[in-house]
């Protein structure tokens, strides 16, 4: 299983959830219910930890036929603007970085940004920015499209590669 494939419900698991049926129940459902066709296989597999077994759980419900690779879909990369951070050098401000993200974030998504924006407000390292901005991508990812993500994160490494 290719940890960046994008998965999505076939038209046998879209039935099996609004039917309850096909004999699919407990653990093999709820992840089944969490196949959106935007979470890659990485991140099923993170969410769905607690269940157990998840990779082999995954591995099923595409041997069943209840999911499937999108066509031509990759998962996101990570945000641009978090590479470039990885990049910088020491010298960096942390505090630019910060304030920056938190504009462009907020700018985004209006309130939605709160949470994203404490946490980034809150890094204290590098790495810490880094996982936030991570974060921060994958829902701007969710909340308004691949597109708008992308967009977010060039400008925050186009702005971060003058610092």
């Amino acid at each position: 299983m290719d940890a960046q494939a994008i998965y999505r419900k076939s038209d046998k698991g879209a039935e099996a959830i609004a039917t309850r049926g096909h004999g699919v129940a407990g653990k093999l459902r709820m992840l089944l219910i969490l196949v959106d066709g935007k979470k890659s296989t990485e991140e099923l597999i993170k969410l769905a930890a607690g269940m157990g077994e998840s990779v082999q759980l995954l591995e099923q419900l595409e041997a069943e036929g209840l999911i499937e690779v999108v066509p031509g879909a990759a998962a996101a990369k990570p945000a641009a603007a978090a590479v470039a951070v990885a990049g910088l050098s020491a010298g960096a401000e942390l505090g630019k970085a910060r304030s920056l993200a938190t504009r462009l974030l907020a700018e985004q998504l209006g309130p939605l940004a709160d949470d994203l924006a404490i946490r980034l407000e809150a890094a204290k390292d590098m790495p810490q920015f880094v996982e936030a901005m991570k974060r921060a991508y994958t829902v701007v990812r969710e909340v308004k499209g691949q597109a708008a993500a992308d967009r977010f994160g060039a400008e925050v490494e186009a702005q971060l590669q003058k610092a």
